[in-house]
């Protein structure tokens, strides 16, 4: 028996995930649509691939305790290797089906490799029903295997947000993230949109904040009408909230710091427009070609009053680019961070993680709130926010600029009033807002609203 179908698709998509260092949900959708798989397999497939890629490190982990020489392993073959070690300890695929089809796999790249594959397979089969090796509510090696996260990472969210929630976030980092859609008002009504999702069998609900809908049917919702029309975007529930705590007053004027894509930008000016009409916007990145690619999409989306603009929002010199000192009502610091909070749409992100990153990350970030506290009007406000979970870009960041002679000026506006029923659990006692991944909810994110003066 040759390798099957769908352990193929699976295999070149690992294969090229690690070559040309894409994600893996770039690579599998063409995958599969070269591939023609029933519905049983395109599911199998699906799983088995991200479920390499998230669980990389732990994979190697228990295929290591068997290699001599584990470093003298060609890539490749190790690429085989995983997508058998995880059939047998976390899928729990008879173990002669997934020894024998891992051994198939590793034919399929390297003929002369089998006899080892064989070897070192059974050898894991051996192991597996001990796995993780260890009693994950006490032991956090065991812990990190269990849930296919990197120790380092284990420790610090243990240490950040407690062993219960940290489990929390982990377990929910390996199921499938929700799929939430925002309203976009320049292009139609929600109810012209929620009727248009029902008729294409997108299954919608509201949910969460204003404008927001989760698809009961995330495929039907990838190839609906409405989200290549520009009637409603993907945007994660709590990012949504995000949004709706920096919107400006009608007629004034925001500023979103770190646009990216224009997301936030358009969910900012939809509240305005909510609230009574439009505002004047200013979204920045640092790099011209993004600026670019940024007002396009807006221009796309029919998102009206925003201008794009080049500055290096970290460097408090470029509050000239957005009209000098205190020009603003609002201004969103969504900085760039770990991005621990969205680990389960990016599975194999987690292995690519150094931990000597989120320091600089924090530091960006501070110089960037620096540029939005000089950058506000007295009485506006800024709202800084993330979408990890480290108590160094969240709490360290927003306490230290408090702390500063600038930051003096600034109090804390409690989100409590703003939330989402249900949502009561996401405010912390200073008043911030800070979700964490749960199976069937938002992703993580934090935001603090600070007010001038």
């Amino acid at each position: 028996m040759s390798l099957t179908p769908s352990r193929a698709v699976a295999l070149r998509v690992v294969n090229e995930a690690r070559t040309r260092g894409a994600w893996g949900h770039e690579l599998l959708g063409t995958a599969l649509e070269r591939s023609r798989l029933d519905e049983r397999d395109t599911a199998f497939a699906t799983r088995l691939a991200y479920g390499v890629l998230s669980s990389e490190g732990t994979l190697d982990e228990a295929l290591d305790r068997h290699l001599d020489r584990p470093s003298r392993v060609h890539p490749k073959v190790r690429d085989a290797l995983r997508l058998a070690a995880y059939e047998l300890l976390f899928m729990r695929t008879p173990d002669r089906v997934a020894v024998h089809q891992g051994v198939e796999a590793v034919r399929s790249v390297e003929r002369r490799a089998t006899g080892l594959a064989n070897a070192v397979l059974r050898r894991v089969a051996e192991e597996a029903p001990s796995f993780p090796w260890g009693d994950p509510d006490t032991d956090q090696a065991a812990l990190a295997r269990l849930t296919s996260h990197p120790a380092w990472l284990v420790t610090r969210l243990v240490d950040d947000l407690g062993p219960e929630l940290a489990r929390t976030m982990l377990e929910a980092d390996n199921e499938p993230a929700p799929l939430y859609l925002a309203h976009n008002p320049f292009v139609g009504t929600f109810a012209d949109l929620m009727s248009a999702l029902e008729r294409e069998g997108v299954a919608p609900e509201p949910v969460g904040p204003p404008g927001c809908i989760v698809a009961g049917s995330p495929s039907a919702a990838v190839r609906s009408e409405a989200l290549r029309s520009g009637a409603c975007v993907v945007a994660d529930a709590a990012a949504q909230f995000v949004a709706s705590l920096a919107v400006p007053p009608p007629g004034g004027r925001g500023v979103d710091l770190a646009a990216g894509r224009g997301t936030k930008t358009l969910l900012m000016q939809a509240g305005s427009l909510r609230t009574g009409g439009v505002s004047e916007l200013l979204a920045a990145d640092v790099h011209a070609y993004k600026v670019s690619l940024l007002a396009e999409r807006l221009e796309m989306l029919k998102v009206p009053g925003v201008h794009a603009v080049l500055a290096d929002s970290a460097d408090p010199a470029s509050v000239h680019a957005f009209g000098g000192p205190s020009s603003a009502d609002v201004v969103l610091v969504d900085a760039p961070c770990s991005g621990l909070g969205t680990l389960r749409r990016h599975p194999e992100k987690r292995w690519r993680l150094d931990a000597t990153i989120i320091d600089d990350l924090a530091r960006i970030s501070e110089g960037m709130l620096e540029t939005a506290a000089l950058l506000v009007r007295p009485g506006g406000f800024v709202v800084y926010s993330t979408c990890t979970m480290t108590e160094r870009e969240n709490r360290a960041v927003v306490e230290g600029f408090l702390a500063t002679t600038p930051g003096s000026e600034f109090t804390v506006r409690p989100v409590a009033q703003a939330v989402p029923h249900g949502w009561e659990r996401f405010v912390t006692a200073e008043g911030w807002f800070c979700s964490v991944p749960e199976p069937a909810g938002p992703d993580g994110h934090f935001a603090a609203v600070l007010v001038s003066g």
